[in-house]
């Protein structure tokens, strides 16, 4: 069986409003008895949504952070930077720098420069379905998959197209008799303008023309 994907969880959860926590034990079972809010003392990321899971802080997620040079960030420091997001970058570092004290070498927190954290929050919060930063897994959403289709859907894809080309084909009934269609993409831009009137209407309004106002002066007449 796979592991789960800590920043599919940890995104799901946000949006379920089921805040992880920081926790000292593996054990589903025993986590929510042994919460903590030390980054220091934790060990594990305690997730009640979907399922309870229990998943290492040192465990390296799919976000790869390319300063000071390029590295994926581990659970630890990507659950950081969302706890820190409404907090400044010097802030976040002076905090960091507290918690690295009583860490052991090779888990001390990377903190994420001004791009990469804003590119890690908007994600996890959903405003946006896609990340530069976020190595592209199957089935993951936000990834480059995800970037890709929605290329592919502006591009058209998905789209009925008729065959031929230029705006306006001509195809054949069945009839033999030619007919002029529209293609389809070109017709959903059409259905989707605003309606308007014509040159005259617009300028001078819906008025009685000319000769209007002779036919009924000439009905008018003859009654």
């Amino acid at each position: 069986m796979s592991s789960p994907d800590p920043l599919i969880l940890l995104r799901t959860s946000l949006a379920a409003s089921r805040q992880p926590h920081l926790t000292t034990t593996n054990d589903p079972s025993e986590a929510a008895a042994s919460t903590t809010d030390s980054f220091a003392e934790a060990t594990h990321l305690y997730f009640s949504y979907p399922t309870p899971e229990c998943i290492s802080l040192t465990t390296l997620t799919r976000f790869t952070s390319t300063t000071p040079d390029t590295a994926q960030v581990d659970v630890r420091s990507v659950y950081f930077a969302w706890t820190q997001k409404d907090v400044t970058i010097t802030d976040s570092i002076a905090v960091a720098s507290e918690i690295d004290k009583a860490l052991p070498e090779g888990q001390k927190i990377r903190t994420l420069v001004f791009g990469e954290r804003i590119d890690l929050i908007t994600w996890l919060e959903g405003a946006s379905d896609s990340s530069e930063y976020i190595k592209a897994s199957e089935g993951a959403p936000g990834t480059a998959d995800a970037a890709t289709k929605a290329a592919e859907i502006a591009g058209g894809a998905g789209v009925p197209a008729v065959g031929g080309t230029g705006i306006a084909v001509t195809q054949h009934t069945a009839g033999g008799r030619p007919a002029r269609v529209i293609d389809a993409r070109i017709q959903a831009i059409y259905n989707g303008e605003r309606k308007m009137g014509d040159h005259n209407s617009v300028l001078r309004g819906i008025k009685p023309t000319v000769w209007q106002l002779r036919t009924v002066q000439a009905c008018n007449i003859e009654e």
